[in-house]
C-alpha cells in the first residue's frame, strides 16, 4: 500500500477529520509523544521529532487543537506518525521529567508483536495467544489489541493497577515484569516475535495514527474481536476502530499479576541484556570451576 496515495495529500485529509485529531489527543494526553515524519536527516533516517521547536520541552498532546499545532509547527519536516509513551506522567515540562520515575503516574504492560514474513494472520493468533494467557492470570476487563501497521500490541491499561500496588510496586517495573512474565509463557512460534520494548523513554503508535510507511491506520479493538480482524480495516478511508477498546479497565484487576509477576522477574535495569546468553555469567564459570575441582580432591 506504500505510495497508493500521494502522501501528503493523505496526511492531509486523515488528520483533518476532527474525530481522528480527537482520538489522537485523549490518547496521549499525560503522555510523552514523538512524531514521526517523512523528511529524512543526514543519515537517510526518517526524522523522529520529540521535544518542542527550538526548546527543550518534552512534546505534548493536550487537546485536537494540539495535533494540528504540532503539524503546522513541523510542516517543514513534513510530519506522518503519531507516537506516545506507554508511561503517564505528574508534569512534562523539563527532559529531566521524563526521566524521573518518581513523576510517573502508570505505566501500560506491552507486548510488541512482529511478523517476519509479512504474514499478519500469525500475528493475530499469537495476539490472541497472550489474551488467553492474561485470562488465565485474572486480566480480563483492561486488555485491548492494537494493529499498528506491520505488526500489532497488546496493552493493559496502567489504570487497571491500583494505586496501592503502583505505590508498593515502580510503575516502570510492573510495567516491565508483567510483559516479561508473560513472553516467557508463549508457546514458541515460527514466523512471528513478540519483545519486551518497555523501558524509559519507548514509544508506540497512538491509535488513529497512520503508520510511519504504510498507508494503514492504527486501529485498536477489545480482546473478544480480535479473531475478527481483517488487514482491510485499517484501510485510511474506511478504518474500523473500536474507541471504547482503550478507555476500559477495572481498577485492582493486574494487581495480583503485578506482584507475581515482579517477584519472579524483578525490577526494570537500564541495559538489561534481554536477549539468550550464550556463556555462562563469569561468576557461574569460576564457581563450577571450583566444585569441578573440589570433586577431583
Amino acid at each position: 500500500m506504500k505510495g497508493s496515495v500521494g502522501e501528503m495529500d493523505l496526511v492531509r485529509s486523515h488528520y483533518g477529520r476532527f474525530e481522528v485529531r480527537e482520538e489522537i489527543a485523549e490518547y496521549c494526553r499525560g503522555r510523552w509523544v514523538a512524531v514521526h515524519c517523512e523528511k529524512l536527516d543526514d543519515r537517510g533516517v526518517r526524522v523522529m521529532v520529540r521535544y518542542g521547536r527550538g526548546s527543550r520541552k518534552p512534546l505534548t498532546i493536550n487537546s485536537e487543537a494540539d495535533v494540528l499545532r504540532i503539524l503546522e509547527e513541523f510542516r517543514d519536516l513534513r510530519p506522518r506518525s503519531f507516537y506516545a509513551t506507554a508511561h503517564s506522567y505528574s508534569r512534562l515540562t523539563r527532559p529531566e521529567d521524563t526521566l524521573d520515575r518518581g513523576n510517573m503516574i502508570s505505566s501500560m504492560p506491552t507486548w510488541d508483536i512482529d511478523s517476519k514474513n509479512g504474514d499478519w494472520r500469525k500475528v493475530v493468533e499469537k495476539a490472541e495467544e497472550i489474551v488467553e494467557v492474561l485470562e488465565k492470570l485474572g486480566v480480563v476487563e483492561s486488555v485491548f489489541f492494537k494493529w499498528s501497521g506491520r505488526g500489532a500490541h497488546i496493552h493493559i491499561h496502567g489504570e487497571a493497577f491500583s494505586p496501592e500496588i503502583r505505590r508498593k510496586i515502580d510503575p516502570l517495573d510492573i510495567s516491565y515484569s508483567i510483559t516479561q512474565y508473560v513472553i516467557n509463557r508463549l508457546s514458541p512460534s515460527s514466523g512471528v516475535v513478540v519483545e519486551n520494548k518497555i523501558d524509559l523513554q519507548r514509544v508506540f503508535t497512538t491509535p488513529l495514527s497512520l503508520h510511519r510507511i504504510l498507508d494503514r491506520v492504527a486501529v485498536c479493538l477489545k480482546p473478544e474481536r480480535i479473531s475478527e480482524f481483517d488487514i482491510s480495516w485499517t484501510h485510511p478511508r474506511s478504518f474500523k476502530h473500536d474507541p471504547s477498546s482503550w478507555r476500559r479497565y477495572v481498577v485492582g484487576e493486574g494487581d495480583e499479576l503485578a506482584e507475581r509477576a515482579f517477584g519472579a522477574i524483578g525490577p526494570y535495569i537500564v541495559g538489561r541484556i534481554r536477549r539468550r546468553r550464550k556463556h555462562k555469567p563469569l561468576d557461574k564459570q569460576i564457581l563450577d570451576m571450583f566444585k569441578r575441582f573440589d570433586s577431583r580432591l
